[in-house]
């Protein structure tokens, strides 16, 4: 089949010259030519219309030889088994990072801006760190423990050189939970530590307690397991190279209606703080309607001085970040410290006020300078917190890989999924070991420390100086700083999660189901809990993601004349179907899950009633046994023009549908089968990604319905990994590769010189 194609119209001279090229080449070969005369500008390409056989032996298909199972393996082994000294040091600067940026680090180039990054990301460290530390309901100084003890590890161990690792707000809120059920009460009914502005917090009939629990645990033991488990599970994901499936798992839209959904969460778990109103600490699901029942109950004994500070504190922390801050970004990209700044101020004037004695205006309480001695957390807790670990570890490490692929791309490099698991399993097993609960990156400290001009993990190393220098000397300075000005802090930084909101209406614009998966996520973990929002958020997914590979786009085309494109008939009004033929395209992948609405939606779709179109040929068979004298002349030969264009003369075409309805006419004894139009059909198959068995055999069976019926089936713009998975399940047995084209207009091509016994020497001109 080495019909030749033209895809343009050209001059009687442009056509001897493409053929004098095609002869001196051999024939055959692909040319491509621009034209001189008034349709300069237009490409045309010359080509054989190929099926994929002969396609295979005239551009020499090699067979890809598929090594099996156990030569993979060993191949592997060897591998790993050779042994060189440049060998040995990529694989320790594949587990230690650090060995291969500093001995490359400049200091003339980077060491300004490490500098810089890092005392300024230290400085952000105080504030964010004592008030994410009471966001977990941990005394806040286990805010700076987690922004120096992990973070010593992770700078020999990570491969993103902008995270800002540390507190994490949803960490922080996730670890709360688990602190609030498994930390015991002190003798006397008071919860360790007291979370409360006014008064101390009693937990109520849903707060729950192991009941095999006979020792009692401090916030900062059940913390530090926590972080240990925490730990365990990312080594582990890491052994198994599970780091790129988790980041690509969770998607977008459900990060952003779970981290928009947890963000409802911390605002809740402040309020208390910014109102002064001993509120009871609630565990499990609908947490949040429990809570604010309680607190609407309980706005009487609000406590005015600790409403004034917060009132304070949430107006200068939003102008200066809605006025003062876009100005000076235009001078210099050093923010305004103005956490710190407002830290300072509320500790001062509590301090000068006794807002605490005077006013009952609750305090951070004692802060003990020094580094803490190393322990061993209790892990006689790990099954206990196993599976919330899972859930912190997974958001965890998703949010700041996620944030370290977009730091990347930025500056030019590259980070490992597996090893930044590692890196933060590694570190949150360290911390465990000083009291330090789960840590993660924060957005907002690394997009300071990306603009200040950070440039490699040296900065995380100065400041985690600068943290060691607060908590050797200037912690206790910070014990009457009020609790309500962190909890302000937490509340005005929650801006950008709640302005994922409009995610939802851009989201419903461009997807329904996407929009779904939003919505579902944001409204479970609002009115549920955070950790039911992100199981259904996954459930619903995954619902979706099967709901699209069951139901792929399907359409059937038409041919624009001249060229070689063939389109939906039911959008391009120039598209116009091929006399006998139907073309059927189908834009997924064909497994166990949609084979059925393959076939009914291919039956549907080109109108053919393959029960119909049986009959109808089996009474076309009997009547060839015993000829009988028709109605109807015969048809006259069509032409090329006819057969490119759709069109057959000005006779009137029977319906595609189905063989003509009443097949003998007893009025006359005169018997008549009208053959079905369609004599073949052509499923276009570019956007098929993958075949499996169940696939195979319904196109199989397709085939041998069609036959039945008298109709060809063709595929067309077959992939090679689709064509071996039909060879193997041995499809191509029934339909064989002669019916198997490079592309549907190959496939048109070859069908209109087979309909007018054309000589092969002859040529298609669209």
């Amino acid at each position: 089949m080495a019909w030749a194609r033209h895809y343009e119209h050209s001059t009687d001279l442009h056509r001897l010259e493409l053929q004098k090229q095609r002869d001196e080449n051999g024939g055959g070969d692909s040319r491509v030519a621009t034209m001189a005369d008034s349709d300069a500008g237009d490409i045309r390409v010359v080509r054989p219309a190929l099926t994929v056989a002969h396609r295979s032996q005239k551009y020499r298909c090699r067979d890809t030889d598929k090594r099996g199972v156990r030569v993979r393996v060993n191949g592997r082994v060897r591998t790993w088994c050779q042994c060189s000294r440049q060998r040995v040091w990529e694989s320790m600067a594949t587990r230690l990072p650090i060995l291969d940026w500093l001995p490359r680090y400049s200091p003339r180039a980077a060491l300004l801006g490490d500098f810089i990054g890092g005392a300024t990301v230290g400085i952000m460290h105080i504030p964010q760190g004592m008030a994410y530390a009471l966001l977990a309901g941990l005394p806040p100084i286990t805010g700076l423990y987690m922004a120096f003890f992990p973070v010593l590890i992770y700078v020999f161990l990570g491969t993103s050189h902008h995270v800002s690792m540390g507190t994490f707000a949803v960490a922080c809120l996730m670890m709360e939970k688990v602190v609030g059920e498994l930390s015991t009460v002190e003798p006397g009914g008071t919860a360790s530590p007291p979370l409360s502005n006014a008064t101390v917090e009693m937990p109520t009939n849903d707060s729950t307690f192991p009941d095999d629990l006979t020792t009692r645990y401090t916030s900062q033991q059940v913390a530090a397991v926590l972080a240990l488990m925490v730990g365990i599970w990312e080594v582990s994901l890491a052994v198994v190279q599970l780091g790129e499936l988790f980041s690509m798992f969770l998607s977008d839209m459900l990060v952003s209606g779970f981290t928009t959904g947890v963000a409802f969460h911390v605002l809740t778990s402040q309020v208390k703080y910014l109102f002064g109103v001993p509120v009871p600490r609630y565990n499990g699901p609908f947490k949040l309607i429990y809570t604010y029942w309680d607190l609407f109950q309980r706005l009487a004994s609000v406590n005015p001085a600790v409403l004034i500070m917060s009132a304070v504190s949430i107006v200068i922390l939003v102008f200066n970040n809605e006025v003062l801050k876009p100005r000076a970004k235009k001078y210099t990209n050093l923010p305004i410290p103005i956490e710190l700044l407002v830290v300072v101020v509320g500790t001062a004037v509590s301090y000068l006020a006794n807002l605490e004695g005077n006013y009952g205006v609750r305090v951070i309480g004692d802060i003990p300078t020094g580094l803490p001695t190393p322990s061993t957390p209790p892990v006689e807790l790990l099954p206990d917190v196993a599976v919330d670990a899972f859930i912190i570890g997974v958001v965890g490490y998703t949010s700041t890989f996620s944030m370290s692929k977009i730091f990347a791309r930025r500056q030019g490099y590259s980070v490992d999924a597996t090893q930044e698991l590692y890196a933060q399993g590694l570190s949150n097993m360290f911390g465990s070991f000083f009291s330090c609960g789960p840590m993660a990156a924060s957005l907002s400290r690394s997009l300071i420390q990306e603009a200040v001009g950070a440039a490699t993990l040296l900065t995380a190393l100065i400041s985690c100086v600068f943290i060691v220098l607060i908590l050797l000397f200037v912690g206790p300075a910070f014990e009457t700083l009020p609790n309500c000005v962190l909890a302000s802090i937490i509340v005005v930084s929650l801006k950008a999660l709640f302005l994922q909101l409009y995610d939802l209406v851009a989201l419903w614009a461009v997807s329904r189901l996407d929009a779904l998966i939003w919505l579902a996520t944001f409204a479970v973990s609002v009115v549920v809990d955070i950790d039911y929002g992100l199981m259904v958020g996954v459930g619903v997914s995954l619902v979706v993601l099967l709901a699209r590979s069951q139901r792929p786009p399907t359409a059937r085309l038409g041919h624009i004349p001249h060229t070689d494109l063939y389109l939906d008939v039911a959008k391009y009004d120039m598209a116009v179907e091929v006399a006998g033929v139907r073309i059927f395209q189908f834009g997924g992948a064909l497994n166990f899950a949609n084979a059925a609405f393959f076939r009914s939606k291919l039956l549907k779709s080109t109108g053919l009633d393959l029960a119909a179109l049986t009959e109808a040929r089996v009474r076309q068979l009997q009547q060839q046994d015993n000829p009988q004298p028709t109605t109807h002349p015969p048809e006259p030969e069509p032409t090329v023009d006819e057969v490119s264009s759709g069109t057959r003369g000005n006779r009137q075409e029977p319906p595609a549908d189905h063989a003509q309805q009443e097949p003998l006419t007893k009025e006359t004894h005169t018997a008549y089968v009208t053959v079905p139009d369609v004599q073949w059909l052509v499923v276009e198959m570019s956007g098929v990604t993958y075949v499996d068995t169940m696939g195979a055999r319904h196109l199989r069976q397709l085939h041998k319905d069609l036959r039945d019926a008298g109709i060809t089936l063709c595929l067309a713009a077959v992939s090679d990994r689709v064509l071996s998975s039909l060879a193997r399940c041995e499809t191509l047995d029934a339909i064989t590769r002669d019916l198997i084209f490079h592309s549907t207009h190959d496939a048109i091509t070859v069908i209109a010189h087979t309909e007018l016994n054309l000589p092969r020497q002859s040529c298609t001109n669209l």
